[in-house]
């Protein structure tokens, strides 16, 4: 038996697929692929899958992955050729490989987010938010609320182009099992907290790293 890693981007449509659509979109292409897929044992039998980091709804990403069993040993060739066809649009297929990492060693993950508005004032905001010292806010879990310090978390905010109405920056967020953060909550505290109108935003993950700032290609 022999755990396959499949990565693929997450573009278009597909941003609106939740975390439970996603895993019936892969186990529906996983069955019309053909593939010698390992399934669980018991009364109701069923795919192996994991995700090594769900996304939030609405963001793009270039770095997604989900583990699958096969029951024998394939190509990687031969896997992505029997998968052509069976994803929706917006789902692009990277690589089919043996992991190269395991998932609970990302710690940090790379979003560039665009905002959309009057390009001044988002980044006066910004400005101003780089210049604190903390900024709290509320977080929802599984478990409760809990009040956390955005200051003390994401790191290397760097606007990276600014032009009329748009904004765009990259950030540096606590991602994985230990903490995972939505690149939301820094929006809505400027939002909050400085006034500024944001018409709308675009977010997508660019990259996965580990404790020590490696990349997790």
């Amino acid at each position: 038996m022999n755990t396959i890693r499949l990565k693929f981007r997450k573009k278009g449509l597909s941003i609106y697929y939740s975390q439970l659509d996603l895993q019936r979109v892969m186990a529906r292409a996983l069955k019309k692929s053909g593939l010698p897929v390992w399934y669980s044992q018991g009364f109701n039998p069923h795919i192996y899958m994991t995700f090594t980091l769900p996304l939030s709804l609405g963001h793009e990403s270039e770095c997604e992955s989900v583990d699958f069993r096969l029951n024998e040993e394939m190509a990687e060739a031969d896997i992505l050729k029997a998968l052509e066809g069976t994803l929706p649009q917006g789902i692009e297929l990277v690589s089919a490989q043996a992991p190269d990492y395991d998932a609970r060693s990302i710690m940090f993950a790379k979003y560039d987010i665009t905002l959309y508005g009057e390009s001044k004032n988002i980044i006066n905001a910004l400005n101003s938010y780089c210049a604190l010292e903390q900024a709290v806010v509320t977080k929802t879990t599984k478990k409760g609320q809990k009040d956390i310090n955005l200051k003390e978390l994401i790191k290397d905010i760097i606007v990276t182009d600014e032009k009329e109405n748009e904004v765009t920056f990259t950030a540096i967020y606590p991602a994985g099992t230990p903490l995972n953060i939505n690149p939301q909550l820094l929006l809505d505290f400027l939002k909050d907290n400085y006034g500024i109108e944001i018409i709308d935003a675009f977010i997508i993950r660019k990259n996965l790293f580990d404790k020590d700032m490696n990349i997790l290609q």
